[in-house]
């Protein structure tokens, strides 16, 4: 007997306390519930009230008013139970049992409506406390993309999302618990007390920040003082990882390297984001044909309306993925403004046919532009900074090639998403880009581990130890390369599905245009960062030091080829003088590189590449 007692105590505290927990949980699970548990409580009132009080009144209007009442008064706690318990139907346990449960489940309806509107406090402390286990993304600033990112990151990576802002409005605060999230106004300002809040400790618990807030100098400032604070309480950079927003080349140095730091460092701007979400759905690969080997038919000809920062992301990306072997890049900037000084006197100028027109996408000489050449362009990109003036130019464009030939892809972007219209008129749309996954960094940096670690093949480290180990630079590069496989794949006319089952490497002719085309996209990353040739007479001096300091200590960090000062590096130059640039720097140095094998085995790696991919995605719907 006492053990019948004792259970039945465990049932009602185990169903109170899941009922509790179903308050703390994402509201539109909770939502759900309620939804189920009112059409129960309907059905069961209905039913047992409507057959209790016919049976006592007859069917009469009476018994349905009477029928009605008890339904409402479920609500409130209260039943009915003692005018109608003589009915046949309540002489069994099972309706009896029934009858109770409709009435739990209208007062829990209530209640739970009551706590959510009064208790709101108690359900923030019972959600960080289930928020203490597990992965932890921790954005700083709350706003609309600082939502879509959170929302995106608890429902398809699972992340436990914890959000800091003292300014948070309640509309904002309404939308965040809508997905399980956590809003703490008093942790704006990083201590060792938020980090026991948080359960932030040294182990195995990972953190990610995600400094999103509008201002850049703000998220800047926090993700500093935050990296403090995990230092003092000996949380190292193998638990943590950091995306900022607006913050600069200054977050670069908040990168670890053997020492201090997040393990993990992304820093974007809206521009930049914008622009990489265009070249990830409608590449430069796209739009030009290919030989079947590797190989170009054709020149890429990009026009660009505006040249705000809107236009330079775009000019940029265009560059660094509109690189391929037998093409020439070249693009068009139409704005009747000045440069603005972001291309005065840079390598870009010097190396790739970049031309100014001082008129914009209305003028006639827009339109004479297009006469000539419009056989050949393959791309437009609108950038006027004015969404309205966006779209009408795009219009404007649509019927002028309607009846005038080829067609280009026509893209209308501004800092909130593009809209694009194909050589067919068919239009693509995307907004949301903080909830599309353009900033899952993990997936990113799984493709790059790769790249990366290709470079250090003569290593007996793991790819991840190789990741550990690359600087912040470095890592920006390898993740341009890793942007760039789907390029690779559609100049050999290849699938992933091929690569991955097998069809990997391509024949040696291939194999070698698409290693030039590698070069290309390479030295156009290093271009677009500012960086310059190196001079001969440099590349010996660097390559003569290296040679002595390992003669001498038998080790040396310099990096011959490249100059990260003064941002110079020997291999900016075309593909046909990389065999010399090898065999002078080997002579010199006593080394033994070749930098067009490296160029290869980037191609080559392809298939890790897809593989990581592959693996990177099954783990996210594990």
């Amino acid at each position: 007997m006492i053990r019948q007692e004792l259970t039945a105590i465990l049932l009602v505290a185990a169903c109170f306390v899941a009922g509790v927990l179903n308050l703390a949980v994402n509201s539109s699970f909770r939502r759900k519930t309620s939804r189920a548990a009112l059409l129960a409580v309907f059905c069961i009132g209905s039913v047992l009230y409507g057959y209790g009080f016919a049976w006592k009144e007859g069917l009469s209007m009476l018994a349905v008013v009477r029928a009605l009442m008890a339904l409402c008064r479920m609500f409130a706690g209260i039943n009915d139970l003692g005018s109608i318990q003589d009915a046949p139907w309540f002489q069994h346990k099972a309706v009896l049992t029934i009858f109770w449960l409709g009435h739990f489940l209208a007062f829990y309806i209530t209640a739970s409506t009551v706590i959510a509107s009064l208790g709101e406090r108690l359900l923030r402390r019972i959600r960080a406390t289930l928020l203490r286990r597990g992965p932890l993304l921790l954005i700083y600033g709350v706003n609309p993309d600082s939502l879509s990112y959170g929302r995106y990151m608890a429902r398809q990576k699972h992340r436990s999302v914890f959000f800091v802002d003292q300014e948070c409005s309640a509309a904002y605060e309404s939308e965040l618990n809508s997905f399980g999230a956590v809003l703490d106004k008093e942790g704006e300002t990083p201590s060792a007390r938020f980090l026991r809040q948080i359960n932030m400790k040294p182990g195995s618990r990972r953190l990610e920040l995600a400094a999103l807030h509008a201002d850049g100098r703000k998220n800047l400032a926090y993700a500093q003082s935050f990296l403090q604070v995990l230092t003092e309480g000996g949380i190292g950079p193998e638990q943590t990882s950091l995306l900022v927003r607006g913050a600069g080349e200054d977050a670069y140095a908040l990168q670890a390297l053997e020492g201090e730091g997040y393990g993990s460092v992304l820093a974007f701007d809206d521009y930049e984001l914008v622009a990489r979400m265009v070249m990830r759905e409608h590449p430069p690969c796209d739009m030009i044909g290919f030989d079947g080997h590797g190989k170009a038919r054709e020149d890429f000809n990009a026009v660009i309306l505006g040249f705000g920062r809107m236009g330079r992301a775009m000019l940029t990306q265009l560059i660094q993925n509109g690189q391929f072997c037998g093409s020439r890049f070249q693009a068009d900037i139409f704005d009747p403004g000045p440069q603005n000084g972001f291309l005065h006197d840079h390598a870009l100028m010097r190396q790739y046919a970049i031309n100014f027109h001082p008129v914009d996408g209305k003028s006639d000489e827009f339109y004479a532009f297009l006469e000539e050449n419009r056989k050949k362009i393959d791309c437009v990109a609108l950038c006027t900074g004015s969404k309205d003036d966006n779209r009408e130019i795009a219009d404007d464009l649509g019927e002028w090639f309607r009846g005038n030939g080829r067609a280009p892809m026509i893209i209308q972007v501004s800092r909130d998403g593009f809209l694009c219209m194909d050589q067919e008129r068919r239009e693509t749309q995307r907004a949301n880009l903080y909830g599309s996954g353009m900033l899952d960094v993990g997936r990113m940096d799984a493709l790059a581990m790769q790249i990366n670690h290709v470079y250090h093949a003569d290593s007996a480290r793991s790819a991840r130890e190789d990741w550990k180990r690359c600087d912040y630079f470095s890592r920006m590069s390898c993740r341009a390369s890793a942007d760039f496989y789907p390029a690779v794949l559609r100049a050999c006319g290849k699938t992933a599905e091929q690569v991955l089952d097998g069809d990997w490497p391509p024949d040696a002719d291939t194999l070698e245009n698409l290693a030039v085309t590698e070069h290309m996209r390479w030295c156009a990353f290093h271009y677009v960062m500012g960086f310059l040739p190196m001079s001969a007479k440099d590349h010996a001096e660097r390559a003569v030091l290296y040679r002595r300091q390992m003669e001498q200590s038998g080790s040396c960090s310099l990096s011959v080829s490249k100059d990260m000062k003064r941002r110079l590096h020997a291999c900016l130059i075309p593909w046909e003088e990389l065999d010399a640039l090898s065999a002078r720097e080997n002579e010199l140095s006593g080394r033994s590189v070749d930098y067009k094998q490296m160029d290869r085995n980037n191609v080559l790696a392809v298939k890790q590449i897809l593989s990581a991919l592959k693996e990177a995605e099954e783990t996210d719907h594990e």
